[in-house]
C-alpha cells in the first residue's frame, strides 16, 4: 500500500484558503449567487510594513458588477497581519501566510497575504531525492528588506554522511544510498534545513520517490512517488513522460507531469508552454501529439481541482540513468512556471513548481495509435 512521504517541516498550503483563494472561489456560493472578488488576491509584504489597501468587486446573481456597499475587513490570523476593518489596509505583524476576508452585503471574498521577515531565508526543497553518484545544487531563496541579501552558505555534511557538499555553492554529491540526512543553509543570522535522501536504483513504483514545492497563489510542499515512461508518440517519434505524484488513502492528491518530445538521456531539456486549447481543446492530444515539451501541475486537495499549465521556459534535468534489477531507473529535477487555468488571464495566477525525483523508467511502445 502506498503511503505519503510528507515534507519534513511544513505544508504551506493554508487549508482555510484552499477552498477559497486557492481555487479562485472568492465566496458567494454556487453559480448564480452573488460573489465578492478581493483584489489583489495575493499581497506580499515584509514584517512591520503597511501593505496594499485592498478593494473588492461585487458581482450580483446575474453576474453584473454593482456597488458593494459597505465592506468590512478581517484577518483570520492576526499574528501574521492585521487589517483596518474599514479601509482594508494590511499591516504585517509576523512571518507567515494568512487569509484576508472582505465581506459586503452578506457575501465574503478572500485573499492571501504573505508576510516575510526583514531577512527571510527559505530552503525551497524540504527533501531532495538522488541516486548514488548524483549531484544537485540546493535551491534556496534569500530576501532582505531595503538592501541586497547576504549570500547563502551551507553547513558541512556530517561525518560518514551519504553526501558531500560544497559549503559555498551548495553543490551536493551523493556518496551512498541511505535514509534522510539533514542539510543546513545559513544567511546572516538566519538558518533553514532540509534533508538529502539517496535511493538505491529500483524499478518498483512503490520504492520511487519525489518531492516538489509549488509557490505563488497556491503554496504546497508535497512528497510522494514518481515514474517515467519512454513511449512512441503518434508517428513513431520517441517521447518521455515523467510523473511525480502524491496519494492520500490511495486517491490522487497532487500530480506533476512533464512530457518531452525525446527519449530519456542524461541532459537538460527545455520545458515550453502549453495553452488551455492545446491541453483541453476538442482535438487536443498533448501526450500522443505533443505540440512541444510541456508540463502541468494539478492538485485535487480542493474542489474543483486546480491545474497549472507550463509557460516557457522551464527545465527538466535528467542527471542519472542507471541499470536496476529488472530494468532501468533514473533521477533528476524539474523547475517550471505554470499558469493556473482558473486565473489564466491574471498575472497572479502564475506559480512556480520545483522538484526532484528518483523513478523507474518503463517503456510503452503501444501507448499511442
Amino acid at each position: 500500500m502506498h503511503t505519503i512521504m510528507p515534507g519534513m517541516k511544513r505544508l504551506v498550503w493554508c487549508l482555510a484558503a484552499a477552498a477559497a483563494v486557492a481555487c479562485g472561489d472568492t465566496g458567494g456560493g454556487p453559480s448564480g449567487s452573488p460573489r465578492l472578488l478581493v483584489k489583489p488576491v495575493l499581497d506580499s509584504v515584509f514584517k512591520g510594513d503597511t501593505g496594499t489597501t485592498h478593494t473588492v468587486i461585487y458581482l450580483n446573481a446575474a453576474g453584473d458588477t454593482v456597488a458593494p456597499g459597505t465592506v468590512r475587513w478581517s484577518s483570520l490570523t492576526p499574528t501574521v497581519f492585521t487589517v483596518d476593518s474599514l479601509s482594508g489596509k494590511v499591516t504585517a505583524v509576523g512571518p507567515g501566510i494568512a487569509i484576508l476576508v472582505g465581506t459586503a452585503s452578506g457575501v465574503s471574498g478572500r485573499a492571501l497575504v504573505v508576510v516575510s521577515d526583514t531577512l527571510q531565508l527559505t530552503a525551497l526543497l524540504d527533501t531532495i531525492y538522488l541516486l548514488p553518484s548524483d549531484t544537485i545544487t540546493i535551491p534556496v531563496a534569500v530576501q532582505r528588506k531595503g538592501g541586497s541579501p547576504p549570500a547563502a552558505t551551507f553547513g558541512p555534511s556530517p561525518n560518514g554522511a551519504i553526501y558531500t557538499i560544497d559549503t559555498v555553492s551548495g553543490l551536493v554529491t551523493s556518496v551512498a544510498s541511505g535514509n534522510p540526512v539533514r542539510y543546513v543553509v545559513h544567511a546572516g543570522a538566519k538558518a533553514d534545513t532540509g534533508a538529502i535522501v539517496v535511493r538505491a536504483a529500483d524499478t518498483a513504483s512503490a520504492n520511487s520517490r519525489s518531492f516538489f514545492s509549488v509557490s505563488g497563489t497556491a503554496n504546497r510542499r508535497a512528497g510522494g512517488f514518481a515514474n517515467a515512461i519512454n513511449y512512441d508518440q503518434h508517428g513513431g517519434a520517441p517521447a518521455l513522460q515523467v510523473r511525480a505524484y502524491t496519494l492520500s488513502a490511495n486517491a490522487l492528491l497532487d500530480n506533476v507531469l512533464v512530457t518531452l518530445v525525446s527519449a530519456a538521456d542524461t541532459a537538460a531539456f527545455v520545458i515550453d508552454s502549453l495553452s488551455p486549447l492545446e491541453a483541453f481543446g476538442a482535438t487536443a492530444d498533448p501526450v500522443c501529439r505533443p505540440p512541444r515539451a510541456w508540463a502541468t501541475w494539478t492538485t485535487y486537495s480542493v474542489s474543483p481541482p486546480v491545474t497549472g499549465l507550463s509557460r516557457h521556459t522551464g527545465q527538466l534535468t535528467i542527471t542519472k540513468v542507471v541499470a536496476a534489477p529488472g530494468g532501468t531507473a533514473l533521477s533528476g529535477r524539474f523547475q517550471f512556471r505554470a499558469q493556473r487555468t482558473d486565473m489564466y488571464g491574471d498575472a497572479l495566477g502564475a506559480v512556480t513548481v520545483l522538484g526532484t525525483f528518483v523513478a523507474p523508467l518503463y517503456t510503452n511502445l503501444t501507448a499511442c495509435p
